[in-house]
């Protein structure tokens, strides 16, 4: 069953987030699609405020709720709050039978089955990282097995801005995920530092017998992934109820 939207209304889950403050100010400016609502936690200073005001722009006469309103009319919610909202966020967008993009990190396994599960009712584009370069780092990765059978180990370097809570990163872990499923037999290392206002870098070290080989992606601004995100639950639009990851949408 194919789940039809008149694809225009996105609601930001975690819009005072760094990111969820990016993908407003992209949603305000497009002309494709329209930003209807947000959310943050009860918690959080911004809780009523106009959301235009967020993001240093003119009112626009929508507030930020701490929840989805069930009044809203809503096509797709886009995700970037934390596990537990996330999990509030997918059963919102199952009643209404409308798609999610999910881009935080973090969760745990039980979690993590939720999502997959729900993957079998609405579509789902489960996307940990919404770059581009990230996408195809693991499209190398998967296409790579015949070619790196002298590996004898691989280390993962992953770098981000000090306030981010998750220790390894959500990409780094689904790069490891990849790399055992490639490489089985390969060891694998993370080491994850902290520091400054570093949006992200993920660095793979491939130790030869005598050489090594690496292949780093480096984030230059933040905005890769609010626009990785718009591409993203642009592509979303009209898909089976499944699991989907930002690789299908390159590949």
């Amino acid at each position: 069953m194919i789940i039809k939207v008149d694809f225009v209304n996105i609601f930001i889950s975690g819009i005072t987030g760094k990111v969820g403050k990016l993908i407003a100010t992209a949603l305000i400016v497009d002309k494709s699609l329209k930003l209807v609502g947000g959310s943050c936690s009860e918690k959080n200073i911004n809780l009523g405020k106009d959301i235009a005001l967020l993001v240093g722009k003119e009112n626009i006469g929508i507030n930020i709720t701490h929840n989805i309103p069930k009044e809203l009319k809503i096509d797709a919610i886009i995700d970037f709050s934390s596990p537990d909202g996330s999990v509030l966020a997918l059963q919102e967008a199952i009643k209404r039978q409308i798609p999610i993009l999910i881009g935080t990190t973090g969760f745990n396994e039980d979690q993590l089955e939720t999502i997959k599960n729900s993957g079998k009712k609405i579509p789902i584009l489960f996307a940990p990282n919404t770059s581009q370069g990230i996408a195809l780092l693991k499209e190398i990765l998967l296409k790579s097995k015949d070619s790196f059978t002298d590996v004898k180990s691989l280390h993962l370097e992953e770098t981000h801005h000090t306030e981010k809570k998750d220790s390894p990163s959500g990409t780094a872990l689904d790069l490891q995920k990849i790399v055992e499923e490639v490489f089985p037999n390969t060891s694998v290392s993370i080491e994850s530092i902290r520091k400054g206002n570093n949006p992200g870098e993920h660095k793979l070290i491939f130790s030869f017998e005598s050489e090594d080989l690496q292949i780093t992606h480096k984030a230059k601004d933040r905005n890769l992934f609010s626009l990785g995100a718009l591409k993203g639950i642009k592509w979303l639009s009209n898909k089976d109820p499944g699991l989907y990851s930002m690789q299908d949408i390159y590949s």
